[in-house]
């Protein structure tokens, strides 16, 4: 009798991935369309496809780094992941939950009607816990309205779409690298991608979405976009299992592919703009406005933007990222890589984040959300040198120094050094410059940012 030899675990053959410029410089540009549109979310509807480009980005990163830590080290250090995510994303979610806090009490004290300390406590427990995108989801508003105006802090469900991917996906990859499953995880992402964005043309929102008593982040699971960030982790296996030398004869088909993925990608970007239909463009309306159209025979019978846009926008990303992998000498590649752009993609996170705080204020005080064209585009510098004059502080005094004690837990002995955007050598916690000068290891990337996804409640931007 024989036994069966087990599998020898999976190893990686893509190149190191290296520092990619064009990474940050999205991000950068992303969260530039984040300020424009909380801005003026109306005329700019369909930028919500920027959401679905920072959970493609975010889902291949995160699983790269993840198939290149076990090629380096022969394992995955759970500890030092999760130490690495919580040192990243709590600190600036802690402190903006607790200026909400102290602005609440102020509000109450003062009888300010307006700041309802009630209404900030439940958003800062839903986003400190995670579950924003559960209780509080994006497209609310189609739901529950009344709901959805009492929030202070709508833009961190993102966040928590994020930290779900976060606790499921380094164990999932770990085991699937030890028992040799890589196959059969593209296999499952791949359906699950083409499973959500099948739902979604067909008017699916989510699960038992006509049920009023389910938990509103089930009934509209699947425009929380969960299906980008499979694509992400989809296209990183894939990519795995490409050698360098592939790679280099697929050069020319893979800047092709991915200019023309751009032009789509763009083309999702303003499809659902008021502007370009003030314009007289092409132009389909993004969500339901309210309650009474939200219902499957309705939404069946008008082409929504979201039946098609976050798929097709996701999709084409996903070529326009693998040209950024492998083509640093394309044009868009060296474009998104300028230095201005990845000054802002490495303070994304933190603008995203802390936006939200000065644009409540003022939106209300500067017409409010149905000031005309005119006015918003007024108002849109003031708003935009508000979110900087908030975040400056923040970034520089309390994230760049937490981003320096992050390195400790690197997995690799060299790491990005998201300060400075240059890669360094990690030796016993202390960090130096890396000798070799260009970026050759790993980074452990930032979360994108991610962008709105829903169209405002008449009191807040999503």
């Amino acid at each position: 009798m024989t036994t069966a030899t087990p599998k020898a675990p999976f190893v990686s053959s893509a190149p190191k991935l290296g520092l990619v410029g064009g990474f940050d410089g999205i991000r950068g540009i992303g969260v530039c369309m984040v300020l424009v549109g909380h801005a003026m979310f109306t005329y700019v509807e369909s930028w919500v496809t920027i959401v679905d480009t920072f959970f493609v980005l975010s889902g291949f990163l995160i699983t790269t780094l993840l198939l290149q830590e076990h090629r380096s080290t022969g394992d995955i250090g759970l500890r030092k992941f999760y130490a690495r995510r919580a040192m990243r994303l709590l600190p600036s979610v802690w402190l903006f939950c607790a200026v909400w806090i102290v602005i609440g009490i102020l509000g109450t004290i003062l009888g300010i009607e307006s700041i309802s300390l009630r209404g900030i406590l439940e958003d800062a427990g839903a986003a400190v816990a995670y579950v924003y995108a559960l209780v509080f989801p994006n497209g609310l508003y189609m739901i529950s309205p009344n709901v959805q105006d009492d929030r202070y802090m709508w833009h961190l469900w993102t966040l928590s779409v994020e930290e779900f991917f976060y606790f499921i996906v380094p164990a999932t990859v770990l085991i699937c690298i030890r028992r040799n499953w890589i196959k059969q995880l593209a296999w499952i992402l791949g359906i699950g991608f083409a499973a959500i964005g099948i739902a979604r043309f067909f008017a699916f929102t989510g699960f038992w979405q006509d049920d009023e008593g389910m938990i509103a982040g089930v009934r509209l699971a699947f425009l929380q976009r969960p299906d980008a960030l499979m694509l992400g982790c989809l296209i990183a296996v894939l990519n795995a299992q490409v050698t360098p030398e592939r790679i280099a004869r697929l050069r020319k088909p893979i800047i092709w592919v991915a200019t023309i993925s751009l032009v789509v990608w763009l083309v999702m970007l303003n499809l659902s703009s008021g502007l370009v239909e003030k314009l007289g463009g092409p132009w389909v309306p993004y969500l339901p406005d309210g309650p009474a159209e939200f219902n499957r025979p309705d939404m069946l019978d008008t082409m929504y933007w979201f039946r098609f846009g976050h798929t097709i926008g996701a999709l084409a990303f996903g070529f326009i990222l693998l040209g950024l992998v492998h083509c640093k000498d394309w044009w868009l590649s060296r474009f998104w890589s300028l230095s201005p752009f990845q000054w802002l993609g490495r303070m994304s996170y933190t603008l995203y984040v802390w936006h939200a705080l000065p644009y409540l204020l003022l939106i209300g005080a500067l017409g409010g959300e149905e000031a005309p064209l005119g006015q918003q585009i007024i108002r849109l510098p003031i708003l935009v040198g508000a979110a900087f004059l908030v975040s400056l502080p923040v970034y520089y005094l309390v994230e760049m120094r937490v981003l320096r004690m992050k390195l400790r837990f690197s997995a690799e002995k060299e790491a990005l050094d998201l300060t400075t955007g240059k890669m360094v050598q990690v030796d016993q916690g202390v960090a130096a410059p890396s000798s070799a000068g260009a970026p050759q290891g790993p980074p452990q990337p930032a979360p994108p940012p991610a962008p709105p996804v829903a169209p405002p409640a008449p009191q807040h931007h999503d």
